[in-house]
């Protein structure tokens, strides 16, 4: 009887969920792989059309462009900030609204705090902004 009483008593085997937790995470991993490099290669390879010859008469108006040393042009007139910004009202006053869009060209080495400070200002106008580039053609090819 005592003997029958000190016996072990028998427990319920565990599983072990290791091994299914490993398979689920090397599962995902391989997942990730291989979803992470379905963008095709050539599709990185593309580069955007240009232009090599473009007459800057035939850049789109109104052209607001920015020099490298922070000054103002309206379709090639010198202009101030403020007269800049009076003449946008008056355009946004005509019944036909003479600008529909402002188009921004600046200078390749203009900092960008100016372009952008440039940019802000002018979109209290409520018009659309276009950021204008020209490709410049390298003269050892002509």
């Amino acid at each position: 009887m005592i003997s029958d009483s000190l016996e072990a008593r028998k427990r319920a085997p565990t599983a072990d969920f290791s091994l299914a937790i490993i398979n689920v995470v090397f599962l995902l991993l391989f997942f990730f792989i291989l979803t992470g490099s379905v963008v095709q290669r050539s599709e990185m390879e593309v580069r955007p059309p240009f232009t090599q010859k473009l007459p800057l008469a035939r850049l789109p108006r109104p052209l607001i462009v920015i020099s490298q040393d922070n000054q103002l042009f309206l379709d090639g007139l010198a202009i101030t900030p403020d007269e800049l910004r009076r003449k946008i009202d008056e355009s946004l006053r005509v019944n036909d609204g003479k600008y529909q869009e402002l188009n921004i060209l600046a200078d390749g080495v203009l900092s960008a705090k100016t372009f952008l400070k440039t940019v802000d200002a002018l979109r209290s106008t409520g018009l659309p902004i276009r950021i204008v580039t020209v490709r410049s053609v390298d003269k050892k090819k002509d």
